[in-house]
């Protein structure tokens, strides 16, 4: 198993005190404030909206399109809002609102237990780490990582490379679930029969109002609405990817060398180094993405609620260059989408 060489405690003592002053400064707590409650009312609110007008408002075949792309962003803000502070334990100190909460990704198609398998322990804990971070696993379609098998047609990538994300979300919740439980039990990891029956009801939940009801209650064939649904995952899959890459595989992306199971450096450096921060000074960007944009104190700190990301940003950033290190922002999500593909386009090269 890799390990981090954590015997230097002197950044992470001193950015952890840091950033407890803060909040106690400002009279908060890592936890969920009344802003986050209201996102949370919020995004589940319009997921309802949106889809009984789907259902039951009368209008033209474009517009009930529309209105399915809008409740699919729904799905999207869930995720970003709500999903993955509550699988991180970070809205509340009750671990059981914190549960209840992680459903929401399962509501949107995506296994939670499965999910904080993947998510939690190897890519929060070993970014950008050769044959453990699935994040930077391109699948044979795309080279993320220097370790890559090189191919003649990455040089391309940077081209096609958004119509391999256009699938992300619709493998998500048709293939990707079942691969990351197999997966574990390869590499040994016993998954509770409680979380496969989850993934069992809530796939075929999900399945159940994105297909059955439509065709009960809407005059179209299934043919139109599995495109409706392409369409809508098309968007969607587009949208997650270049937000969450964005926040590791720019360019200068770093990836640790490992000796002998070890990575010489302490991990709170780590993540400095592998992550960046994007748009941070836009306040509808981030509000929308759950401050995901913000994203070296979610990884340093996943377990502090994510409306709390501004107020700290600065003090993380004062800490990281403190102690002589360097502060990865890239000003605008226009500027981090570019950068991103003019990575691509350099390990396509390198291909």
């Amino acid at each position: 198993m890799v390990k981090f060489d954590n015997r230097d405690k002197a950044f992470a003592l001193e950015l952890k005190s840091r950033v407890n002053k803060c909040l106690a400064d400002n009279g908060k707590t890592q936890f969920a404030d009344t802003a986050m409650y209201i996102k949370i009312v919020f995004w589940l609110a319009s997921w309802a909206i949106t889809y009984g007008l789907i259902l039951f408002w009368d209008m033209p075949g474009w517009g009930k399109v529309l209105l399915a792309i809008a409740h699919a962003f729904t799905h999207l803000f869930i995720a970003f809002n709500i999903s993955h502070d509550a699988n991180h334990q970070s809205i509340s100190t009750n671990p059981m609102v914190n549960r209840i909460l992680s459903y929401t990704l399962d509501l949107i198609g995506v296994n939670s237990y499965l999910w904080r398998v993947a998510h939690n322990k190897e890519h929060h804990g070993f970014i950008n780490v050769e044959g453990i971070d699935s994040n930077v696993n391109g699948y044979g379609l795309v080279r993320f990582a220097p370790w890559d098998p090189k191919k003649s047609t990455f040089q391309y990538q940077n081209l096609y490379a958004l119509f391999a994300y256009a699938i992300a979300t619709f493998n998500y919740v048709t293939v990707k679930d079942f691969r990351i439980m197999l997966n574990a039990y390869k590499a040994g990891e016993k998954i509770p029969f409680a979380a496969i029956l989850e993934l069992v009801i809530f796939k075929v939940f999900y399945y159940g109002y994105a297909f059955v009801l439509p065709m009960i209650f809407l005059p179209y064939s299934f043919g139109q609405i599995f495109l409706t649904f392409l369409l809508c995952h098309v968007i969607l899959g587009i949208s997650l990817t270049m937000v969450f890459l964005c926040g590791h595989l720019t360019e200068g992306a770093h990836f640790p060398t490992i000796d002998n199971e070890k990575i010489a450096e302490p991990w709170a450096v780590h993540v400095v180094k592998t992550t960046n921060d994007f748009a941070v000074n836009s306040p509808v960007f981030t509000w929308f993405v759950g401050a995901i944009n913000i994203h070296i104190i979610h990884h340093l700190y996943p377990t502090i609620c994510h409306t709390h990301y501004k107020l700290l940003s600065p003090v993380i950033a004062q800490t990281i260059e403190d102690f002589g290190y360097k502060y990865n922002q890239i000003p605008t999500f226009t500027e981090a989408i570019i950068s991103h593909f003019k990575y691509l386009k350099e390990m396509g090269k390198a291909a």
